[in-house]
């Protein structure tokens, strides 16, 4: 699950898209160009309608002049935290337009604020300090710290576990939950019926969890939390798709849809 965004063309705007012969076409009050008929009683005019824009409407697939898969939560979420540590009064667009959820717009003329703020985000040498936990073996990065999450990462029946900057931890799911583990660097070893022990200091944790790490290959044996400072580029994987949608929102004068 994340967040996807397009912007829509001017071929319907200036007419010049194909007809759509069942009925009248406008935007709907989210901003949406849709049928303006109810669905009961028109649904084969509506499915008519989505193949109509899909293909045979204008040049543009669905009448979107640009469409991105803009990031998973995980990575909205840094790069709003991102914002935050850089300073949201010197990208004051993108720390207030970019969604918490799925839905909503972003207008042209802020649009054209947020580009500009895109291009200055990605120039800055130094934007923030990433909390991350690595496999030692590899430096492979396992999760970060993700401050909207408080740093959870794994769930369980009786457990969930992640990392913030005092390190990697896990706590029952009492109320309130208790610390059952936590360290900095930490070595974990599967053992039978889904339980993993942690050790780091002398001290031994046996929890009813999956290793950390694993995604369908061995886990990693030793595990370490890790400070690492990070540029404006280090976020292109969300800053080159806005961009784009940006500026096919400037260019079009229509909104960025949030979806």
């Amino acid at each position: 699950m994340g967040l996807d965004a397009f912007v829509y063309c001017r071929c319907w705007q200036d007419g010049l898209a194909t007809p759509f012969p069942a009925g009248p076409v406008g935007y709907d009050e989210d901003g949406c160009l849709a049928l303006l008929q109810p669905w009961e009683g028109n649904a084969a005019a509506h499915n008519a309608f989505y193949s109509w824009m899909s293909g045979d409407a204008c040049p543009h697939p669905d009448m979107a002049l640009a469409s991105e898969g803009v990031a998973n939560w995980a990575g909205v979420r840094l790069f709003q935290q991102a914002i935050r540590a850089a300073d949201p009064e010197r990208f004051p667009t993108l720390a207030a337009t970019l969604p918490d959820v799925n839905g909503g717009s972003l207008p042209a003329d802020r649009a054209a604020v947020a580009l500009a703020e895109l291009d200055a985000f990605a120039g800055t040498a130094r934007i923030t300090d990433e909390v991350e936990l690595i496999d030692e073996a590899t430096g492979a990065v396992v999760m970060q710290y993700v401050e909207a999450y408080r740093g959870l990462f794994m769930f369980g029946p009786g457990f969930q576990a992640g990392v913030d900057p005092d390190g990697f931890f896990v706590l029952d799911r009492a109320d309130p939950p208790a610390t059952l583990f936590r360290a900095v660097r930490f070595g974990q070893r599967p053992l039978p019926g889904d339980r993993v022990e942690l050790t780091a200091g002398g001290t031994r944790t046996v929890v009813a969890m999956r290793p950390v790490g694993e995604h369908g290959e061995p886990p990693p044996e030793r595990l370490a939390v890790r400070t690492q400072s990070r540029s404006g580029g280090d976020f292109a994987y969300i800053v080159e798709p806005l961009r784009r949608l940006c500026a096919a929102s400037v260019a079009t004068g229509n909104p960025v849809m949030w979806c």
